[in-house]
């Protein structure tokens, strides 16, 4: 029966090239054909030609420019929704056959403050697990389209952000939550508390400016959204950097306020002449998520690996 199931199958994609489906999605997840070639280590011509068979193929242009990117018309989302779990499935069982059980290498992705806290965990569960394991962490404030690059390609086994990733194949759990702070340069001119154990008022903070990390995720924007109604204004942002790690410096240097979560503060508190800010301010807290392709918990370590982790982070 199986057998005859096949042949059906095989009749039905007989004379079309299903390379053309990776190109396909390639283009759709980067809105580019430069940009998929490049991740695909072809030419863009060969993409363009892709392009052209499957919109022969389907009688639909797929893709219509809007300025530099490319928009998938209706149908185009419709092959993606159709296609994404099978193919997500089907690229995690040639995984499997490329890279056994035997050769265990994990890589994960995450943003610097993150990797601060994951890192000694993961190392002590693969290392438990499996002595031989090779843990290979890669660095990025992630986007959605780069997250799911990472994911679709399989440039990492697990991502770590401040925000959640809602795909049809991909699981994306919340990891732990960290209360947030608010903290000053211990020399900044204007804050200062009246008594000991005194508090700053909300009037005198949201007249200063602020230094501010730029991770531009939905979680990050409903944060920012949640202090700024507590404030009563928009924040005055003076400085904007590139990661937690680096708000300490520009605000050590600057007579700006910053909002961190605080295991980063009890981590560098001795590194940057910075204290926390008591005032009446009930602050958001920081969400962290973990997420992962679905089809990889096919296998039995990685599924293994995410219990693991799941255990020494209890649901929050």
């Amino acid at each position: 029966m199986k057998k005859n199931h096949l042949t059906e199958r095989f009749h039905t994609v007989r004379g079309f090239d299903l390379n053309l489906l990776t190109m396909f999605e390639a283009v759709f997840i980067h809105g580019s054909v430069t940009k998929a070639a490049d991740i695909l280590g072809i030419t863009p011509s060969a993409v363009s030609q892709a392009l052209g068979r499957l919109r022969d193929h389907f009688y639909d242009p797929l893709f219509v420019r809007q300025g530099k990117i490319l928009i998938p018309t209706t149908t185009a989302i419709s092959i993606h929704d159709k296609m994404a779990a099978p193919y997500d499935n089907l690229l995690s069982h040639f995984q499997e056959i490329e890279k056994p059980l035997a050769n265990r290498n994990l890589v994960i992705n995450s943003p610097q403050y993150i990797s601060i806290s994951i890192l000694p965990v993961l190392i002590k569960i693969t290392e438990a697990m499996s002595p031989g394991c090779k843990l290979t962490q890669t660095i990025g404030e992630n986007s959605h389209e780069m997250i799911e690059e990472l994911l679709t390609y399989r440039k990492a086994d697990i991502v770590f952000d401040f925000s959640p990733h809602h795909h049809i194949s991909r699981n994306s759990q919340l990891l732990y939550e960290e209360d947030l702070v608010l903290i000053c340069a211990k020399t900044h001119p204007r804050i200062h508390e009246q008594v000991a154990g005194g508090t700053v008022s909300i009037d005198a903070i949201s007249n200063e400016h602020f230094t501010l990390a730029s991770n531009e995720t939905q979680e990050r924007i409903i944060i920012t959204e949640k202090i700024e109604k507590i404030l009563g204004i928009t924040r005055k942002i003076r400085y904007v950097v590139g990661s937690v790690t680096a708000v300490f410096p520009v605000v050590e240097a600057s007579e700006t306020l910053a909002v961190i979560p605080r295991a980063a503060y009890e981590q560098y508190k001795n590194t940057y002449n910075v204290r926390i800010i008591n005032t009446d301010m009930v602050l958001p807290k920081a969400s962290f998520y973990m997420i992962y392709n679905k089809s990889s918990l096919i296998n039995k370590f990685f599924a293994s690996l995410i219990s693991n982790i799941e255990n020494i982070y209890p649901k929050a």
